[in-house]
Protein backbone atom coordinates (compact mmCIF):
# COMPACT_ATOMS: atom_id res chain seq x y z
CA UNK A 1 0.00 0.00 0.00
CA UNK A 2 1.27 3.31 -0.69
CA UNK A 3 3.13 5.48 1.85
CA UNK A 4 2.42 8.77 2.67
CA UNK A 5 4.71 11.57 1.25
CA UNK A 6 2.76 14.27 0.96
CA UNK A 7 2.60 15.48 4.89
CA UNK A 8 3.34 18.43 6.34
CA UNK A 9 4.57 20.22 3.33
CA UNK A 10 3.13 20.58 -0.02
CA UNK A 11 -14.06 35.19 -2.77
CA UNK A 12 -16.16 37.73 -1.65
CA UNK A 13 -14.44 39.36 0.72
CA UNK A 14 -16.67 40.15 4.38
CA UNK A 15 -16.46 43.91 4.80
CA UNK A 16 -14.49 44.66 7.97
CA UNK A 17 -17.33 46.87 9.67
CA UNK A 18 -19.54 43.25 9.59
CA UNK A 19 -16.46 41.71 11.81
CA UNK A 20 -17.18 40.96 15.11
CA UNK A 21 -14.19 40.22 17.49
CA UNK A 22 -16.31 37.55 20.05
CA UNK A 23 -15.96 38.99 23.76
CA UNK A 24 -13.08 36.41 24.62
CA UNK A 25 -10.79 37.42 22.33
CA UNK A 26 -11.56 41.36 23.86
CA UNK A 27 -10.97 40.74 27.18
CA UNK A 28 -8.06 41.01 28.09
CA UNK A 29 -7.41 38.15 29.36
CA UNK A 30 -4.67 36.07 27.78
CA UNK A 31 -2.88 33.52 29.94
CA UNK A 32 0.40 33.59 29.12
CA UNK A 33 2.48 30.95 31.01
CA UNK A 34 6.55 30.06 29.95
CA UNK A 35 6.19 27.30 27.58
CA UNK A 36 7.93 23.70 28.81
CA UNK A 37 9.93 23.45 25.88
CA UNK A 38 11.60 26.95 26.23
CA UNK A 39 11.17 28.96 29.23
CA UNK A 40 12.06 32.45 27.15
CA UNK A 41 9.14 31.71 25.17
CA UNK A 42 5.69 32.35 26.74
CA UNK A 43 2.41 29.97 25.08
CA UNK A 44 -1.39 30.88 25.97
CA UNK A 45 -4.56 29.59 24.29
CA UNK A 46 -7.42 32.01 22.39
CA UNK A 47 -10.95 29.78 21.72
CA UNK A 48 -12.63 31.72 18.68
CA UNK A 49 -15.19 30.87 17.00
CA UNK A 50 -15.36 27.22 14.60
CA UNK A 51 -17.45 29.07 12.07
CA UNK A 52 -17.06 32.88 11.93
CA UNK A 53 -19.71 33.67 9.58
CA UNK A 54 -22.46 32.53 12.65
CA UNK A 55 -20.18 32.28 15.96
CA UNK A 56 -20.79 28.51 16.07
CA UNK A 57 -18.09 25.80 17.56
CA UNK A 58 -15.03 26.37 19.37
CA UNK A 59 -11.48 26.24 18.14
CA UNK A 60 -8.88 26.81 20.34
CA UNK A 61 -5.74 28.48 19.01
CA UNK A 62 -2.49 27.89 20.10
CA UNK A 63 -0.31 30.56 20.68
CA UNK A 64 3.47 31.55 21.58
CA UNK A 65 5.24 34.94 22.15
CA UNK A 66 8.45 36.51 22.56
CA UNK A 67 9.00 39.67 24.05
CA UNK A 68 11.28 42.34 22.61
CA UNK A 69 14.36 42.55 24.08
CA UNK A 70 14.90 46.38 25.01
CA UNK A 71 12.23 48.77 26.34
CA UNK A 72 12.14 50.57 22.98
CA UNK A 73 9.44 48.50 21.55
CA UNK A 74 7.19 49.68 18.66
CA UNK A 75 4.81 47.33 19.07
CA UNK A 76 3.88 43.39 18.17
CA UNK A 77 4.76 41.48 14.41
CA UNK A 78 2.41 38.52 14.25
CA UNK A 79 3.97 35.90 12.39
CA UNK A 80 1.61 33.37 10.27
CA UNK A 81 4.19 30.50 9.25
CA UNK A 82 3.67 28.56 5.42
CA UNK A 83 3.16 24.80 4.66
CA UNK A 84 -0.18 24.53 5.33
CA UNK A 85 0.98 22.64 7.72
CA UNK A 86 3.60 24.01 9.63
CA UNK A 87 3.75 24.85 13.35
CA UNK A 88 4.00 28.55 14.56
CA UNK A 89 4.15 27.67 18.13
CA UNK A 90 6.87 25.48 17.46
CA UNK A 91 9.02 27.20 15.31
CA UNK A 92 8.86 30.43 17.77
CA UNK A 93 10.01 28.25 20.40
CA UNK A 94 12.84 26.80 18.57
CA UNK A 95 14.02 30.67 17.65
CA UNK A 96 13.28 34.34 16.79
CA UNK A 97 12.09 34.60 13.43
CA UNK A 98 13.09 38.54 13.94
CA UNK A 99 16.34 39.60 13.58
CA UNK A 100 18.12 40.85 16.32
CA UNK A 101 17.57 44.70 15.57
CA UNK A 102 13.77 44.20 14.96
CA UNK A 103 13.79 41.40 18.27
CA UNK A 104 14.73 44.55 20.36
CA UNK A 105 11.96 46.75 18.96
CA UNK A 106 9.32 44.06 18.72
CA UNK A 107 7.02 41.51 20.16
CA UNK A 108 6.35 38.53 17.89
CA UNK A 109 3.74 36.68 18.49
CA UNK A 110 2.46 33.37 16.78
CA UNK A 111 -0.29 30.82 15.85
CA UNK A 112 -0.48 27.27 14.92
CA UNK A 113 -3.57 27.92 12.37
CA UNK A 114 -6.99 26.61 12.40
CA UNK A 115 -6.88 22.56 12.08
CA UNK A 116 -3.32 22.27 11.72
CA UNK A 117 -1.08 20.97 14.70
CA UNK A 118 -2.27 21.66 18.01
CA UNK A 119 -4.48 24.33 17.21
CA UNK A 120 -7.48 21.65 16.78
CA UNK A 121 -5.76 19.98 13.74
CA UNK A 122 -7.75 17.75 11.16
CA UNK A 123 -7.37 14.32 12.69
CA UNK A 124 -7.95 11.13 11.06
CA UNK A 125 -7.34 7.68 10.41
CA UNK A 126 -3.60 7.29 10.08
CA UNK A 127 -3.74 4.27 7.84
CA UNK A 128 -6.11 6.00 5.70
CA UNK A 129 -3.89 9.37 5.22
CA UNK A 130 -1.20 7.40 4.83
CA UNK A 131 -2.73 5.32 1.96
CA UNK A 132 -2.04 8.16 -0.80
CA UNK A 133 -2.82 6.76 -4.24
CA UNK A 134 -0.64 6.82 -6.86
CA UNK A 135 -0.34 10.43 -8.31
CA UNK A 136 2.00 9.43 -11.28
CA UNK A 137 -0.39 9.06 -14.58
CA UNK A 138 3.04 7.00 -16.27
CA UNK A 139 3.19 4.86 -13.55
CA UNK A 140 -0.24 3.58 -13.69
CA UNK A 141 -1.90 6.37 -11.09
CA UNK A 142 -5.88 7.33 -12.18
CA UNK A 143 -8.08 10.07 -11.59
CA UNK A 144 -10.76 8.33 -10.42
CA UNK A 145 -8.46 7.03 -7.56
CA UNK A 146 -7.25 10.21 -6.27
CA UNK A 147 -10.79 11.47 -6.28
CA UNK A 148 -12.51 8.22 -3.75
CA UNK A 149 -9.20 9.06 -1.56
CA UNK A 150 -10.07 12.69 -1.41
CA UNK A 151 -13.59 11.93 -0.86
CA UNK A 152 -12.75 9.04 1.84
CA UNK A 153 -10.62 11.54 3.79
CA UNK A 154 -13.13 14.27 4.34
CA UNK A 155 -15.61 11.87 5.28
CA UNK A 156 -13.27 10.52 8.07
CA UNK A 157 -11.57 13.15 9.49
CA UNK A 158 -15.08 15.61 9.57
CA UNK A 159 -15.60 14.72 13.45
CA UNK A 160 -18.32 17.68 14.87
CA UNK A 161 -21.56 19.09 12.64
CA UNK A 162 -19.41 22.37 13.08
CA UNK A 163 -16.29 21.43 11.89
CA UNK A 164 -13.07 23.14 11.87
CA UNK A 165 -12.27 21.05 8.38
CA UNK A 166 -15.07 22.62 6.86
CA UNK A 167 -13.65 26.02 7.82
CA UNK A 168 -9.89 26.02 7.41
CA UNK A 169 -9.76 29.03 4.60
CA UNK A 170 -6.93 31.75 4.92
CA UNK A 171 -10.16 34.18 5.25
CA UNK A 172 -10.90 32.31 8.31
CA UNK A 173 -7.41 32.40 9.43
CA UNK A 174 -7.31 36.31 8.95
CA UNK A 175 -9.81 36.75 11.05
CA UNK A 176 -8.51 34.76 13.75
CA UNK A 177 -5.35 37.03 13.55
CA UNK A 178 -7.79 40.20 14.31
CA UNK A 179 -8.63 38.01 17.48
CA UNK A 180 -5.44 37.77 18.45
CA UNK A 181 -4.79 41.41 17.77
CA UNK A 182 -7.61 42.40 19.97
CA UNK A 183 -6.38 39.96 22.74
CA UNK A 184 -3.38 41.39 22.96
CA UNK A 185 -4.79 45.19 23.25
CA UNK A 186 -2.77 46.06 19.41
CA UNK A 187 -4.42 49.02 17.87
CA UNK A 188 -2.08 48.03 14.87
CA UNK A 189 -0.24 45.11 13.81
CA UNK A 190 2.92 44.09 11.81
CA UNK A 191 2.78 40.92 9.93
CA UNK A 192 5.53 38.27 8.99
CA UNK A 193 4.15 35.53 7.00
CA UNK A 194 6.62 33.04 5.07
CA UNK A 195 5.24 30.74 1.43
CA UNK A 196 1.61 29.49 2.31
CA UNK A 197 1.16 31.90 5.10
CA UNK A 198 1.57 34.97 3.17
CA UNK A 199 -1.72 34.19 1.14
CA UNK A 200 -3.59 34.79 5.25
CA UNK A 201 -1.28 37.73 5.51
CA UNK A 202 -2.91 39.40 2.37
CA UNK A 203 -6.13 38.20 3.15
CA UNK A 204 -5.91 40.29 6.26
CA UNK A 205 -4.01 42.89 4.93
CA UNK A 206 -7.76 43.52 2.52
CA UNK A 207 -10.22 42.72 5.19
CA UNK A 208 -8.36 44.69 8.06
CA UNK A 209 -6.52 47.59 6.52
CA UNK A 210 -7.10 50.17 9.47
CA UNK A 211 -5.47 47.61 11.63
CA UNK A 212 -2.16 46.97 9.73
CA UNK A 213 0.80 48.68 10.18
CA UNK A 214 3.18 46.86 7.72
CA UNK A 215 3.08 43.31 5.73
CA UNK A 216 6.05 41.70 4.56
CA UNK A 217 5.55 38.34 2.37
CA UNK A 218 8.33 36.36 2.36
CA UNK A 219 8.44 34.00 -0.66
CA UNK A 220 4.82 34.90 -1.90
CA UNK A 221 1.81 32.60 -2.69
CA UNK A 222 0.19 33.63 -5.57
CA UNK A 223 -3.67 33.62 -5.40
CA UNK A 224 -4.99 35.30 -8.38
CA UNK A 225 -3.50 32.12 -10.67
CA UNK A 226 -5.77 29.58 -11.85
CA UNK A 227 -5.03 26.08 -11.03
CA UNK A 228 -3.91 25.30 -14.92
CA UNK A 229 -1.38 28.59 -14.19
CA UNK A 230 -0.57 27.96 -10.71
CA UNK A 231 0.40 24.17 -12.13
CA UNK A 232 2.12 25.06 -14.38
CA UNK A 233 4.55 28.19 -12.88
CA UNK A 234 5.23 26.07 -10.08
CA UNK A 235 6.76 23.22 -11.94
CA UNK A 236 8.55 26.02 -14.18
CA UNK A 237 9.76 27.31 -11.02
CA UNK A 238 11.34 24.01 -9.21
CA UNK A 239 12.74 22.81 -13.05
CA UNK A 240 14.54 26.60 -12.49
CA UNK A 241 15.89 25.78 -9.27
CA UNK A 242 17.19 22.34 -10.55
CA UNK A 243 18.84 24.19 -13.26
CA UNK A 244 20.36 26.53 -11.01
CA UNK A 245 21.77 23.39 -8.62
CA UNK A 246 23.26 21.90 -11.91
CA UNK A 247 25.46 24.63 -12.77
CA UNK A 248 26.75 25.40 -9.66
CA UNK A 249 27.93 21.45 -9.47
CA UNK A 250 29.19 21.87 -12.77
CA UNK A 251 31.43 25.13 -12.18
CA UNK A 252 32.32 24.18 -8.67
CA UNK A 253 35.04 21.42 -8.19
CA UNK A 254 33.77 20.44 -4.35
CA UNK A 255 30.25 19.55 -5.87
CA UNK A 256 30.89 15.29 -5.66
CA UNK A 257 29.13 14.96 -8.96
CA UNK A 258 31.17 17.48 -10.82
CA UNK A 259 32.61 16.72 -14.35
CA UNK A 260 29.69 15.27 -14.85
CA UNK A 261 25.71 15.56 -16.67
CA UNK A 262 23.40 15.76 -13.85
CA UNK A 263 20.64 16.46 -15.64
CA UNK A 264 21.58 13.14 -17.45
CA UNK A 265 21.82 11.15 -14.53
CA UNK A 266 18.51 12.34 -12.41
CA UNK A 267 16.60 11.35 -15.41
CA UNK A 268 18.53 7.89 -14.88
CA UNK A 269 17.24 7.46 -11.46
CA UNK A 270 14.06 8.83 -12.30
CA UNK A 271 13.35 6.28 -15.16
CA UNK A 272 14.85 3.75 -12.73
CA UNK A 273 12.24 4.78 -10.31
CA UNK A 274 9.61 4.35 -12.69
CA UNK A 275 10.68 0.58 -13.15
CA UNK A 276 9.99 0.47 -9.80
CA UNK A 277 14.03 -0.47 -9.36
CA UNK A 278 14.79 2.70 -7.23
CA UNK A 279 15.44 1.70 -3.50
CA UNK A 280 16.94 3.53 -0.57
CA UNK A 281 20.73 2.43 -0.55
CA UNK A 282 20.95 1.59 2.86
CA UNK A 283 17.74 -0.01 3.36
CA UNK A 284 16.95 -1.48 -0.15
CA UNK A 285 13.59 -2.90 0.89
CA UNK A 286 12.25 0.72 0.73
CA UNK A 287 11.19 2.09 -2.87
CA UNK A 288 11.44 5.39 -3.91
CA UNK A 289 9.00 6.02 -6.60
CA UNK A 290 9.21 8.82 -9.05
CA UNK A 291 7.12 11.03 -7.16
CA UNK A 292 8.97 10.79 -4.61
CA UNK A 293 12.83 11.26 -5.76
CA UNK A 294 11.26 14.90 -7.52
CA UNK A 295 9.28 15.82 -3.83
CA UNK A 296 12.35 14.80 -2.21
CA UNK A 297 14.59 16.17 -4.41
CA UNK A 298 12.91 19.49 -3.95
CA UNK A 299 11.89 19.59 0.05
CA UNK A 300 14.57 18.19 1.19
CA UNK A 301 17.18 20.21 -0.73
CA UNK A 302 16.21 22.61 -3.16
CA UNK A 303 14.48 24.52 -0.26
CA UNK A 304 17.20 24.92 1.94
CA UNK A 305 19.25 25.02 -0.23
CA UNK A 306 21.51 22.49 0.40
CA UNK A 307 23.45 21.79 -3.29
CA UNK A 308 26.49 19.88 -1.50
CA UNK A 309 24.21 17.27 0.29
CA UNK A 310 21.92 16.65 -3.19
CA UNK A 311 24.89 16.29 -5.41
CA UNK A 312 26.18 13.69 -2.25
CA UNK A 313 22.70 12.09 -2.30
CA UNK A 314 22.15 11.94 -5.81
CA UNK A 315 26.36 10.20 -6.10
CA UNK A 316 24.49 8.09 -3.31
CA UNK A 317 21.10 6.76 -5.04
CA UNK A 318 23.30 6.46 -8.20
CA UNK A 319 25.86 4.27 -6.53
CA UNK A 320 29.25 6.77 -7.28
CA UNK A 321 29.36 6.70 -3.23
CA UNK A 322 28.73 4.72 -0.43
CA UNK A 323 25.20 4.04 0.87
CA UNK A 324 25.27 6.56 3.92
CA UNK A 325 22.54 7.33 6.09
CA UNK A 326 19.14 5.99 5.56
CA UNK A 327 16.65 9.67 4.40
CA UNK A 328 13.83 10.24 6.95
CA UNK A 329 10.47 10.06 5.08
CA UNK A 330 7.66 12.13 6.56
CA UNK A 331 5.13 10.57 8.45
CA UNK A 332 1.31 12.02 8.52
CA UNK A 333 0.54 10.83 11.94
CA UNK A 334 -2.78 11.16 11.26
CA UNK A 335 -3.07 14.78 10.14
CA UNK A 336 -4.60 16.15 7.10
CA UNK A 337 -3.23 20.11 6.62
CA UNK A 338 -3.70 19.84 2.63
CA UNK A 339 -7.65 20.56 3.76
CA UNK A 340 -6.44 23.97 4.16
CA UNK A 341 -5.28 23.87 0.29
CA UNK A 342 -8.52 22.76 -0.72
CA UNK A 343 -10.10 25.63 0.90
CA UNK A 344 -8.34 28.39 -0.86
CA UNK A 345 -8.15 27.08 -3.70
CA UNK A 346 -11.17 25.67 -7.13
CA UNK A 347 -9.32 22.63 -8.81
CA UNK A 348 -11.41 20.86 -11.37
CA UNK A 349 -10.29 18.22 -14.05
CA UNK A 350 -13.24 17.48 -16.63
CA UNK A 351 -11.80 13.88 -16.84
CA UNK A 352 -9.08 11.68 -16.80
CA UNK A 353 -7.75 12.68 -20.48
CA UNK A 354 -7.64 15.95 -19.27
CA UNK A 355 -5.72 14.95 -16.06
CA UNK A 356 -3.22 12.85 -17.77
CA UNK A 357 -3.34 16.05 -20.23
CA UNK A 358 -2.21 18.15 -17.77
CA UNK A 359 0.39 16.21 -16.29
CA UNK A 360 1.93 15.57 -20.09
CA UNK A 361 2.49 19.69 -20.16
CA UNK A 362 4.25 20.00 -16.55
CA UNK A 363 6.39 17.15 -18.12
CA UNK A 364 7.54 19.02 -20.61
CA UNK A 365 8.22 22.26 -18.72
CA UNK A 366 10.02 20.31 -16.63
CA UNK A 367 12.08 17.90 -18.29
CA UNK A 368 14.40 17.03 -15.24
CA UNK A 369 12.09 17.30 -12.52
CA UNK A 370 8.57 16.56 -14.50
CA UNK A 371 6.32 17.57 -11.33
CA UNK A 372 5.75 19.67 -8.25
CA UNK A 373 4.20 19.28 -4.86
CA UNK A 374 1.32 21.19 -6.24
CA UNK A 375 0.48 18.59 -8.64
CA UNK A 376 -0.42 16.16 -5.43
CA UNK A 377 -1.84 18.94 -3.72
CA UNK A 378 -3.91 20.11 -6.48
CA UNK A 379 -5.10 16.30 -7.67
CA UNK A 380 -6.35 15.79 -4.37
CA UNK A 381 -8.32 18.88 -4.06
CA UNK A 382 -10.03 18.29 -7.49
CA UNK A 383 -11.98 15.45 -5.45
CA UNK A 384 -12.22 17.40 -2.43
CA UNK A 385 -16.09 17.62 -1.78
CA UNK A 386 -16.15 20.87 0.95
CA UNK A 387 -16.48 23.64 -1.74
CA UNK A 388 -13.31 26.16 -1.35
CA UNK A 389 -14.86 28.87 0.51
CA UNK A 390 -12.14 31.14 -0.70
CA UNK A 391 -11.28 30.76 -3.91
CA UNK A 392 -8.39 32.09 -6.61
CA UNK A 393 -8.69 35.74 -6.83
CA UNK A 394 -6.78 38.84 -7.10
CA UNK A 395 -6.13 40.88 -4.09
CA UNK A 396 -7.27 44.41 -2.82
CA UNK A 397 -4.80 45.19 -1.15
CA UNK A 398 -4.33 49.74 0.10
CA UNK A 399 -1.41 49.57 2.57
CA UNK A 400 2.68 49.34 2.18
CA UNK A 401 3.62 45.71 1.40
CA UNK A 402 7.27 44.06 1.29
CA UNK A 403 7.64 41.51 -0.88
CA UNK A 404 10.28 39.01 -0.64
CA UNK A 405 11.56 36.27 -2.81
CA UNK A 406 14.41 34.38 -4.12
CA UNK A 407 15.57 34.55 -7.73
CA UNK A 408 15.50 30.65 -7.73
CA UNK A 409 13.12 29.53 -4.94
CA UNK A 410 11.81 25.58 -6.08
CA UNK A 411 8.27 26.41 -4.39
CA UNK A 412 6.98 29.65 -4.70
CA UNK A 413 8.97 31.22 -7.89
CA UNK A 414 10.07 34.64 -8.32
CA UNK A 415 7.12 34.41 -11.06
CA UNK A 416 4.39 34.98 -8.72
CA UNK A 417 5.94 37.46 -6.14
CA UNK A 418 6.59 39.51 -9.48
CA UNK A 419 2.96 39.12 -9.80
CA UNK A 420 2.05 39.77 -6.25
CA UNK A 421 3.84 42.75 -6.51
CA UNK A 422 2.36 43.99 -9.66
CA UNK A 423 -1.18 43.63 -8.11
CA UNK A 424 -0.72 45.29 -5.12
CA UNK A 425 0.07 49.30 -5.71
CA UNK A 426 2.03 50.17 -2.75
CA UNK A 427 4.26 47.28 -2.40
CA UNK A 428 7.89 46.61 -3.44
CA UNK A 429 10.09 43.64 -4.23
CA UNK A 430 13.06 42.81 -3.02
CA UNK A 431 15.08 40.17 -4.84
CA UNK A 432 17.85 37.86 -3.41
CA UNK A 433 20.21 37.07 -5.91
CA UNK A 434 20.62 33.63 -4.92
CA UNK A 435 18.57 29.79 -4.36
CA UNK A 436 15.98 28.31 -1.55
CA UNK A 437 12.69 29.13 0.05
CA UNK A 438 12.74 32.38 2.79
CA UNK A 439 14.88 34.91 2.36
CA UNK A 440 14.48 37.74 5.07
CA UNK A 441 17.42 35.73 7.64
CA UNK A 442 19.43 34.89 4.41
CA UNK A 443 21.97 37.68 4.64
CA UNK A 444 22.93 41.20 6.35
CA UNK A 445 21.61 42.67 3.37
CA UNK A 446 17.84 41.34 3.15
CA UNK A 447 17.33 41.71 6.98
CA UNK A 448 18.88 45.00 6.65
CA UNK A 449 15.87 46.01 4.01
CA UNK A 450 13.46 44.15 5.80
CA UNK A 451 14.37 45.30 9.31
CA UNK A 452 14.44 49.25 7.87
CA UNK A 453 10.11 48.36 6.82
CA UNK A 454 9.52 47.06 10.16
CA UNK A 455 11.07 49.48 12.02
CA UNK A 456 10.99 52.64 9.96
CA UNK A 457 8.22 51.95 7.61
CA UNK A 458 10.83 52.54 4.48
CA UNK A 459 10.78 50.27 1.45
CA UNK A 460 13.33 49.63 -0.98
CA UNK A 461 13.40 51.18 -4.37
CA UNK A 462 11.82 49.40 -6.94
CA UNK A 463 14.22 47.06 -8.51
CA UNK A 464 16.13 46.62 -5.40
CA UNK A 465 17.50 43.49 -5.01
CA UNK A 466 20.22 41.37 -2.46
CA UNK A 467 23.48 39.66 -3.70
CA UNK A 468 23.81 36.04 -2.79
CA UNK A 469 25.51 34.62 -0.14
Amino acid sequence: MPRYRLAIAVSTVVAAAAFTVPASAQAAGLRWEKCPQNEEVWCADLQVPVDWATGRGVVTLKLARRAATTDRKIGTVIYLPGGPGDSGRGQLIGKNWLSKAAAERFDIVTLDPRGINESGGVKCDTGLIDAVPNLNPDTGGRLANVIEYGRAVAANCRKQPVDVMDHMSSRDVARDVEAIRAAIGEQRISLYSRSYGTLAAQTYAEMFPHRTRAVVLDSVFDHSLSARQLLESSVRGVEDSFKAFADWCARTQSCVLHGKDVGALFDDLYRKAERGDLTEPSNTAQDITPTELSWLTMRVWLYRPDWPGLADRLARLSGLLPPGAAVEFPSSKGFFPMAAFCADHRVAFRSELEWRWQWARLKAMAPHMRTHMVWQIASICAGWPIPAANPQREPDIRVPVLVLNSRHDPATNLEWAVNVSRQIPRSALLTYEGAGHGVYNRTACTEQVTDRYFIDLVQPAQGASCPSA
